[in-house]
């Protein structure tokens, strides 16, 4: 008799979600190589790790939208609406670095990864 052994639920998850991840460090890499190029390498690592960021999100909520439930109402999948706006601000002082005046960001990036701080801080105790 042969059984057939269904994989670990939580490999596959694990595995499923890898391949998503791996777009920042790529993203990074190819912003570095491009900001190099044009000769701004730190802006172009920003960019790119933002866009990484971005293309995570999009990828999670695209492998986990339910398959085969085109006619039925199905639970949405929760939005990864917290990379998407990491990632908008990321291409944002990337951009910003090549064409702001200089003083304007750092003061712009310190207030919103303090407002990121608070985020997470508060997201913690309310979910205890």
């Amino acid at each position: 008799m042969v059984t057939e052994e269904k994989p670990d639920s939580q490999e596959r998850h694990r595995h499923h979600r890898h391949g998503g991840h791996m777009l920042i460090p790529a993203g990074v890499l190819l912003g570095l190589g491009i900001g190099l190029l044009a000769g701004y390498p730190g802006p172009g690592v920003l960019i790119g790790l933002g866009l990484g960021f971005i293309g995570s999100a999009v990828l999670a909520l695209q492998r986990s939208a339910p398959a085969g439930t085109e006619g039925m109402t199905a639970p949405s999948p929760r939005p990864r609406i917290g990379l998407v706006l990491i990632g908008a601000f990321l291409v944002l002082v990337g951009i910003g670095l090549v064409w702001a005046p200089p003083r304007f960001w750092p003061v712009i990036a310190a207030l919103f990864l303090i407002l990121l701080g608070l985020l997470f801080l508060f997201r913690a105790f309310i979910h205890r």
